[in-house]
């Protein structure tokens, strides 16, 4: 049963999370170990636990308990409750410190409560430290990135965000058993913290950027978002000859310059931005082809249904590369009107946006790419021999391949002035977040 419910759990952190632990050999195939780790969320034992061969018995703060759902699960992983209040945490101290003399794991979170800034707190409790000095064991310590992006002590539930566990080579307590209690405690907590930190650092430094960002400015009204619209918006007026029929791109265009003028920026505003352009084409491609004769998407809620599969990933990636990829999708939308004009098809939207798709997650890596170009691919297979589509799909796919080839050869340029700004790598490895 707990390896059915780990499993699930596990795939469940994969999709909503992109969740990742490396270093889980460091952990001691038998024999007592102490798990040291950073204790940003309240997700913190299941991620330590997800992947490890070993249960790890959590001394975790009694309030998790009570929370529903979640104080079932952490119990059910081995987790057992402290009373964090002054005075009350022997009685929990000693259960850990029999654990360990039976040879079990115990993981414990030395800042004692969850981080209110992302890194560990200046001040750690010398449990983890004192255990392994009075009992031996080693102390494998592990970082938690991402998981305070995903769920900081300030939010109420949890969004999507990249976590990565890390177990790190364990501390050898022996040399340390050697040196009076008052040195050798607060020796041992400070290797402790040099390898956690060693990796959330830069990470804890990137989530401040990332939250720089999303509270900054907006952009001015980016190419790929502003002059499709108005080109369309040219086009169909040629036709119709009626202001109500290109209302639309204006109202699009109108939102854009509010978006950078007046709207307050969060995350969800900045997000819903950088969708826009395809949001936009997905509303008024309908009445473009329309006006323009051409055939109406065939299953177009199945469409939708897809794409929106494929934009989950972006979710994840850094900012350039979703502009990227929104990017290449405005082009493959206009390629694809091209393509409707010389081979009207119904389905061919379908095989155009879903190629593209694939084709650029193969060539980024994307996450989950190892998923999304198989589905993708077999999706398009289905709809030109299932449906068939057959070769008139051709030059449906030439336009998602054109679109594809564009943006792989002009990518988008980090220094223009609507590009968002990213750390660079050596940036992003100062360790000077508490100056």
């Amino acid at each position: 049963m707990a390896k059915a419910l780990k499993a699930l759990i596990e795939a469940v952190f994969k999709v909503l999370f992109a969740y990742e632990c490396r270093g889980k050999e460091f952990l001691p195939s038998r024999g007592p170990a102490i798990v040291a780790a950073n204790h940003p969320s309240y997700l913190d034992p299941l991620l330590l636990s997800l992947q490890v061969d070993r249960p790890i018995r959590f001394m975790a703060w009694d309030a998790l308990f009570r929370i529903p759902i979640l104080g079932g699960l952490i119990r059910a992983f081995g987790a057992f409750p402290v009373d964090v209040r002054r005075g009350k945490g022997r009685l929990a101290y000693d259960r850990a410190k029999g654990l360990v003399e039976a040879g079990e794991v115990v993981g414990l979170f030395p800042e004692g409560k969850r981080s209110s800034t992302g890194w560990m707190e200046e001040s750690l409790r010398e449990g983890a430290a004192r255990l392994a000095w009075e009992t031996g064991a080693p102390i494998v310590p592990a970082t938690i990135a991402g998981a305070y992006r995903a769920w900081p002590s300030s939010r109420t539930l949890p969004t999507p965000a990249k976590i990565r566990v890390r177990f790190h080579e364990p501390i050898d307590p022996s040399p340390y058993q050697a040196l009076p209690e008052e040195k050798a405690l607060p020796a041992l907590l400070a290797e402790i913290r040099a390898r956690v930190d060693r990796s959330l650092l830069p990470g804890v430094k990137a989530d401040r950027r990332i939250s720089a960002l999303y509270r900054g400015d907006a952009p001015w009204p980016r190419g790929h978002e502003s002059i499709p619209p108005l080109l369309l918006a040219l086009l169909v007026f040629w036709r119709t000859r009626t202001l109500l029929s290109v209302a639309p791109a204006y109202a699009y265009i109108l939102y854009l310059l509010l978006d950078h003028f007046f709207l307050p920026q969060r995350r969800f505003l900045k997000r819903l931005r950088n969708v826009s352009p395809f949001l936009f084409l997905l509303a008024y491609g309908p009445v473009v082809l329309r006006v323009l004769s051409l055939p109406e998407v065939q299953a177009g809620v199945c469409l939708v249904a897809v794409m929106a599969g494929a934009l989950f990933p972006y979710l994840y990636e850094r900012g350039r590369v979703v502009l990227d990829f929104m990017r290449g999708i405005v082009i493959a939308c206009l390629a694809e009107l091209g393509a409707l004009y010389l081979a009207p098809s119904a389905l061919g939207p379908h095989v155009a946006l879903a190629l593209f798709v694939a084709a650029y997650a193969w060539g980024r890596k994307t996450l989950f790419s190892s998923y999304v170009v198989p589905i993708l691919l077999a999706y398009v297979g289905l709809l030109a021999f299932w449906l068939y589509g057959g070769f008139s799909l051709i030059t449906h796919a030439v336009a998602a391949l054109v679109a594809w080839l564009l943006v792989t050869i002009f990518p988008y340029n980090l220094h223009s002035p609507d590009a968002p700004e990213e750390a660079p790598e050596e940036e992003a490895l100062s360790l000077h977040l508490r100056e």
